[in-house]
Parts: C-alpha cells; sequence; structure tokens
C-alpha cells in the first residue's frame, strides 16, 4: 500500500506539470501545503504510533521493507523512510518552479488527500487488530 502511494505520487508528479509560466503562484497554495501537513502527520504520526500499540499487542508487521526476519518493525527504517517521503512531497510541490500553478495546486492537493485516507485507514486497521489481539484469551 505504502509503494502504491509512493508510485502514484510520482506518476502525479510527472502528469502534473504544467509547461506554461505563470507569473503569480495559486492563492490557495495553503490548501496544498495543510494537506501536505496532514499526510505527514498521519503517516509519521498516527501510523507509527498504531503500528506500535498492534505490535505491542503481539500483531506483526506484514511490510518486509519495515521489518526484520521475525516481523518486529525496525523503527529507525520506518521513520527514515516516513520522514524521507514527507521531505521528498515536500520538495516536489515547493520547488519545482514549472508545477507552480493553480492546477497542480489542485492535483497535489488530491494526492494528498489520497495518502492522508490510505494512511488513517492502515492506522485504523491497525487499532482493530490491536483490540482483537488484547480480547483473545
Amino acid at each position: 500500500m505504502k509503494l502504491f502511494c509512493f508510485g502514484l505520487l510520482l506518476a502525479t508528479c510527472s502528469q502534473a506539470a504544467d509547461l506554461v509560466e505563470h507569473p503569480a503562484t495559486s492563492k490557495r497554495v495553503w490548501i496544498r501545503r495543510i494537506t501536505l501537513a496532514s499526510t505527514c502527520a498521519a503517516s509519521l504520526g498516527f501510523d507509527a504510533v498504531t503500528t506500535h500499540r498492534a505490535v505491542s499487542a503481539g500483531a506483526v508487521e506484514s511490510n518486509g521493507l519495515l521489518a526484520d526476519s521475525q516481523g518486529r518493525p525496525q523503527w529507525g527504517r520506518v521513520i527514515g523512510i516516513k520522514a524521507g517521503m514527507c521531505a521528498a512531497s515536500a520538495f516536489l510541490q515547493e520547488r519545482h518552479s514549472a508545477w507552480q500553478s493553480p492546477r497542480s495546486d489542485w492535483t497535489f492537493t488530491g494526492v494528498n488527500l489520497g495518502v492522508t485516507a490510505g494512511y488513517t485507514w492502515i492506522g485504523l486497521r491497525n487499532l482493530r487488530v490491536a483490540d482483537d489481539l488484547l480480547k483473545k484469551p
């Protein structure tokens, strides 16, 4: 799921390039920035905390990129990858001059909302798994 979201972000970045020069930036840049912040908060905050809760209850991390051979999360790798994804997203959305248009702002806002929804769903699933494991006798 996480790799899918990253691939979706990269694919959208390549499609969002608006080659027409726009001297002024969009007036709704703040919406894109808020949704970017919510994406990073959902990833670094909610998903990481709920993963910790589920693993503490006896769950196993199923993402082989983020876990060792026994299924225990490698927290340095988890936080590093998530922080790197947030930094890459912020860099792509803020620094590329060809994408400074209202259309690209709305495209990035949509991608950010989709990724936020994905991480929120994953976090809620982690909470459900943790609750199910704690209820077992």
